[in-house]
């Protein structure tokens, strides 16, 4: 608090007391940073969830779209307030989808009603087309398995409780954000600017991206313990 406090931006107090404090607060950022062979095995889950539930592979494919994405789950999901009277998101729809060659574009609303647009790769566009077939541009991409909401696209809890399912499934606790952590890592992992993973995260500070990258030299030794274990 007292750090936010004291920013250029706010000012509000003229020093840090708590700068020189000897609180120790633990680094949670790597238990949030799968691995990748544990984000085939929760792949795997997905599909199998997918097959007993009938779901025409809604699990799977929202599972690959938050993770080769990196968007947040608030961003794709139907958020309501006041007893569902007030729409604070609308959800994922068809026509926030547009193609650039073979690869698609995903438009988001994030927070503070910044819109981005997301380039995804040419094999999870593949997917979604296929996944997509006639569907127009106003049909909800994620339509929510809930009678009393038929119609309408996948809500927040119905996007957490699709999550749970696969956790389960798989034996890995891990949620939306964990994907988007995962993503953020794996992307610099492989050569992606700063510039661009600030871009495509949506963050207004490069100080906020770089909270979410757990840095090579830790993320190639949690690899290695995992590996050992399994």
């Amino acid at each position: 608090m007292w750090e936010w406090g004291t920013r250029a931006s706010i000012g509000y107090f003229a020093i840090d007391l708590g700068k020189d404090l000897s609180i120790q607060w633990d680094d949670k950022l790597a238990e949030r940073i799968l691995s990748e062979r544990e984000i085939a095995k929760l792949e795997k889950a997905a599909i199998e969830v997918d097959l007993q539930h009938n779901t025409n592979k809604m699990h799977w494919l929202l599972l690959t779209l938050v993770f080769y994405s990196g968007v947040r789950a608030g961003e794709i999901a139907r958020q309501t307030s006041d007893y569902g009277k007030r729409i604070v998101t609308p959800g994922l729809f068809w026509r926030q989808f547009r193609e650039d060659g073979d690869c698609l574009l995903l438009t988001v609303t994030g927070k503070r009603n910044k819109t981005r647009t997301i380039s995804l790769d040419l094999e999870t566009s593949a997917v979604l087309l296929d996944y997509r077939g006639d569907a127009s541009n106003d049909e909800p991409v994620f339509p929510s398995p809930s009678r009393r909401d038929r119609g309408k696209p996948l809500s927040d809890r119905g996007l957490r409780l699709m999550m749970a399912e696969i956790s389960a499934s798989a034996g890995i606790k891990f949620s939306a954000h964990f994907l988007r952590h995962t993503h953020a890592t794996l992307a610099k992992k492989n050569g992606a600017s700063d510039f661009d993973l600030q871009a495509d995260l949506g963050h207004a500070s490069p100080a906020t991206t770089a909270k979410y990258i757990c840095p090579l030299k830790n993320y190639l030794s949690l690899l290695n313990n995992y590996c050992q274990v399994v």
